[in-house]
């Protein structure tokens, strides 16, 4: 499987960010849309209807007798005619999907109720401000239709058309109301339920869609950083070796001469310096390169029960003398359920080491390291073992390639030890993970899987 360079990583990233921008901004476009066309579909409908209620109501009104009115205001008319204007009024109301039909003085107090749900003399109370205004029209002569307005609660919408009812000599005696069914308006409703459902089904839709896009792409990209760095140190194990035969042939080269040129020219009883600081110098050179090989030597793991404090016990009292002389105090908690587990002893102890070393160079006028050991998030697939220092922190740009082969802001060094940590914990499943700021310390926090 090749592998994919940082700088393209970086770049596929920036790409992740605008695709997942771009589907945000398309959903959030639809849904502004869809509630934005939802004023213009009511507006439309209440225009269309209200000119539909104002004709009804005109043409029924047509179809009621003044005098019968006269005689229901005057309390005499009797049960037969009222029951004939009723029945006359049910007929209109059905064959038009009306919800009601009623006739109002111009005070506003009911004088017939179709349906009979009001009484004679109660008052009509379904007028905002603004129809109180356009009422008084009606009782000068003039139809009118009032806004939509909720009922129930609010949980159904009506809207009433209003034409006046006049006698022979063309004065007003009455208003004539016709009430829109709900089913006329339940289209809006369901338009409007049905925008919300869309919008948060939308929402959580391209939520956690995201969110897999993201968990899929964080895992792509871990996997080819860590393929990255395995090949890259890989490839520097074989160069370094390489390298390493090519320079010990010399060396030994020059040991065998002067050898040779030591029993030539110098008794083996008389010590010069001129001859003897080259031996110092060529075991300097092998032990240089034994050191860089065992850095860059891709060792297979051992995975074996170990405990863990025994282990970093072990390691702080070997390096307790170097603590000593920096003034640096070790401080260590380790949950009790998690001393053992499956871990290459010999490989983390190199890591512990490592971070250890650098915390301690981190605080020359001494300080405080800290170790914890504990199960991530509560959950017991990872172990996570804390090791953080008081010392001057990381640069948030030294951050991005602190585990990149060859990567260090020491004078001496090689700026291997922190890629290897990465390789190694990778290869053991895990995670590393730094949380640092200038001057505020430093956390380097392992996830190694949890196995008993």
């Amino acid at each position: 499987m090749s592998s994919i360079s940082p700088q393209i990583l970086r770049k596929r990233k920036r790409h992740v960010s605008i695709v997942i921008s771009f589907i945000l901004s398309i959903l959030l476009l639809f849904n502004l849309w869809g509630w934005s066309f939802y004023p213009q579909a009511k507006h439309f409908l209440d225009e269309e209807l209200g000119k539909r209620l104002i004709s009804i109501a005109v043409s029924t009104a047509m179809q009621v007798s003044p005098e019968l009115i006269t005689l229901i205001k005057g309390g005499t008319i009797d049960d037969a005619q009222l029951f004939n204007l009723r029945e006359d009024l049910t007929i209109i109301n059905e064959e038009n999907n009306l919800e009601s039909i009623f006739i109002i003085d111009k005070e506003n107090n009911y004088i017939l109720d179709a349906e009979s749900e009001h009484l004679e003399g109660e008052r009509y109370r379904c007028l905002n401000i603004e129809d109180t205004t356009k009422f008084l029209d009606a009782s000068l002569g003039k139809s009118f239709c009032s806004k939509l307005y909720n009922n129930n609660k609010g949980k159904q919408m009506f809207k009433t058309g209003f034409a006046p009812l006049k006698d022979a000599s063309g004065e007003v005696i009455a208003i004539l109301g016709v009430d829109a069914s709900p089913k006329f308006l339940r289209v809006l409703t369901q338009f409007k339920n049905a925008l919300i459902v869309f919008t948060i089904i939308s929402l959580v839709l391209g939520f956690f869609s995201i969110l897999i896009l993201l968990a899929v792409i964080k895992g792509f990209i871990s996997t080819q950083e860590a393929i990255f760095h395995a090949e890259k140190l890989a490839s520097l194990g074989r160069l370094s070796a390489g390298m390493a035969h090519d320079i010990r042939n010399p060396l030994q080269i020059i040991h065998t001469t002067y050898e040779s040129l030591r029993k030539r020219h110098l008794p083996q009883d008389i010590e010069d310096e001129m001859f003897d600081y080259i031996p110092d110098e060529i075991k300097n050179l092998n032990k240089k390169i034994n050191s860089f090989l065992s850095q860059t030597k891709d060792a297979p793991l051992e995975i074996e029960l170990n405990n863990l404090k025994a282990l970093l016990d072990h390691i702080i009292d070997r390096m307790s003398p170097d603590m000593e002389r920096a003034t640096v105090r070790i401080n260590k908690h380790i949950e009790p359920e998690i001393n053992e587990f499956y871990f290459d002893r010999q490989q983390m102890e190199g890591i512990f080491q490592n971070l250890i070393r650098n915390a301690i160079e981190a605080m020359p006028d001494g300080g405080a390291i800290t170790i914890k050991a504990y199960h991530y998030k509560g959950g017991k697939q990872f172990v996570a073992i804390d090791v953080s220092g008081t010392g001057s922190g990381i640069h948030p740009r030294d951050q991005k390639k602190l585990f990149e082969p060859f990567f260090t802001t020491k004078e001496h060094g090689y700026g291997l030890g922190m890629s290897i940590v990465f390789r190694i914990i990778q290869k053991h499943g895990g995670e590393i993970k730094v949380k640092s700021k200038p001057n505020q310390g430093t956390t380097f926090t392992i996830l190694l899987p949890w196995k008993m």
